[in-house]
């Protein structure tokens, strides 16, 4: 089974950093998941949400980041979300907010495995972004292959995931899916949708509280990937080593973690 390092190590470094990326590979991770919004000069950056004050250092009225151009955003520095993390927030402000470009130039990334979320593309678009051609425009004009980098991308929006597959040839497209975020219609994975889905993209991503061994079951059976997100210690069902190792048996492919090098030494694999 695969381990992700989710946002990087976001569990010892704030998130969405080039620190806790760099940092997730150190501790053993397979790949490492980040999260793009855009700016408005039409930059891929990397932020999990599109308010700013949730993880960075600003903390004004103008909080939404398509009201900022990449060079504003540029002197922000991240800050961990959740404060009880002390670890990690004894960083705040140490570290800048990283473009999609630059990750994708960093040399240390070479013969890796990076996980990209696009987020919010409808929002985006309303506004006159489109992220779907700022994301390929940056793997378009990156040397990624030559580099044996591998790149999977995924997202929430159906409509999005499947405009970014028919713009970008390369990674691995992957589903994202939570009992909330599932098409008009839909409350769980019924085999009718998992039909859908195998038919455009290559996996899904679940939540953990959709994972279980017969939805994995279903899901390979149609010849999708399955991953699952997000295991942390602090959320943990009792105690950590056997909740990482109970959720390895359903037989998923890989699992995305804040304390990658946790779950590596639960499910046995170990530097």
């Amino acid at each position: 089974m695969l381990v992700f390092g989710h946002r990087g190590a976001c569990g010892y470094l704030p998130e969405n950093t080039m620190a806790s990326f760099e940092l997730a590979f150190e501790l053993g991770s397979d790949a490492i998941e980040f999260d793009v919004v855009m700016t408005s000069d039409a930059v891929p950056v990397i932020l999990h949400d599109d308010d700013l004050r949730k993880t960075t250092t600003y903390q004004g009225e103008n909080y939404l980041v398509y009201n900022w151009t990449s060079q504003e955003l540029s002197r922000l520095k991240a800050k961990e979300r959740y404060p009880h993390r002390t670890q990690s927030a004894s960083h705040d402000g140490e570290f800048s907010i990283p473009t999609l470009r630059q990750v994708l130039e960093n040399r240390n990334f070479d013969g890796k495995h990076l996980i990209i979320e696009v987020k919010y593309g409808k929002q985006f678009l309303a506004q006159g972004l489109d992220i779907v051609a700022a994301v390929q425009a940056e793997i378009d004009s990156s040397d990624y292959q030559k580099r044996g980098m591998q790149i999977t991308i995924e997202c929430f929006e159906f409509g999005t995931l499947r405009q970014l597959k028919s713009a970008i040839s390369g990674p691995e497209f992957v589903f994202l899916s939570a009992p909330e975020t599932l098409p008009s219609g839909f409350t769980e994975l019924t085999d009718e949708l998992l039909d859908e889905i195998a038919q455009e993209f290559d996996g899904i991503s679940v939540a953990l509280q959709m994972l279980s061994s017969e939805l994995v079951l279903r899901a390979k059976a149609r010849g999708l990937k399955v991953y699952a997100y997000t295991a942390r210690v602090e959320t943990a069902q009792g105690e950590v080593n056997g909740w990482f190792k109970s959720l390895a048996s359903t037989g998923v492919d890989g699992i995305f973690s804040d304390q990658p090098d946790v779950l590596l030494k639960s499910v046995g694999r170990t530097l």
